[in-house]
């Protein structure tokens, strides 16, 4: 239903200047729910957690086999979803039709989902109580929006608040996002024109947004690492943080 509602809202957007703008802004906001969309479930992983503790006590299993069994569990049904989402979300927007495209930007999506995934374990493992955790997850997501590149430029975030956007997962996946659809694309251009006009995606995202037409693959690799290390990072949580409650 989500999917229905933001691809009705950007349906078919044109190649004109002010589709440029759209388009970034749509891409964002498919980002945004990506990386939000795990939040809900972090009751769920206290609420395992707490059975974890409780098994793991009576010796049925290691955190390690209750770690990966959790993630191959999950994983696969968050995949359905992102996918779900971002086919509909995808062509009913009007972004550019080809496989290619498609799936480079259901990979990155995937990429984003698992980051956010990733978090949410690393938090719920480490905090006390849903109460803490509820506070954490979306404080640090919000934090990671902040050097995405389309709220504010980046060169304008204040220099202490500007150390964000090498941890930011957002950042690198909305700018390789952004990089997959615009790259290739023409926009309408008028002569008589006052304002300044960007007839290409690649002029587009390079002097409006400040990404590099060629980012595409090392955004996409620095956003898979974030993810095998946030993952990394739950599981540590689970060992350091749980040993006492599993005694």
């Amino acid at each position: 239903m989500f999917a229905l509602l933001v691809g009705s809202i950007y349906f078919r957007l044109p190649d004109t200047q002010d589709g440029a703008h759209d388009r970034a802004g749509v891409l964002f906001f498919l980002t945004m729910n990506t990386a939000f969309s795990n939040l809900g479930s972090l009751a769920i992983f206290l609420f395992d957690r707490s059975i974890y503790v409780r098994e793991h006590r009576n010796g049925m299993y290691r955190p390690s086999s209750y770690y990966i069994g959790k993630i191959v569990q999950d994983i696969p049904f968050g995949i359905i979803v992102t996918f779900c989402f971002s086919a509909i979300a995808y062509f009913m927007v009007g972004l550019q039709s080809t496989m290619e495209k498609f799936s480079i930007f259901f990979a990155i999506s995937v990429l984003v989902m698992l980051n956010s995934y990733g978090i949410c374990m690393f938090i719920s493992n480490m905090a006390k109580n849903y109460q803490v955790a509820n506070v954490i997850a979306p404080l640090i997501l919000v934090l990671y929006l902040i050097p995405s590149g389309f709220l504010i430029n980046l060169n304008s975030i204040p220099i202490i608040w500007r150390w964000i956007k090498y941890i930011s997962f957002f950042r690198y996946g909305f700018e390789a996002l952004v990089v997959n659809e615009f790259v290739g694309l023409h926009f309408e251009c008028h002569a008589n024109s006052t304002i300044p006009q960007f007839c290409t995606g690649e002029l587009y995202i390079e002097n409006v947004l400040g990404f590099e037409a060629d980012s595409l693959n090392t955004n996409i690799a620095l956003i898979a690492s974030s993810a095998a290390i946030y993952m990394i990072l739950g599981y540590i949580m689970l060992r350091v943080f749980r040993r006492g409650e599993g005694k």
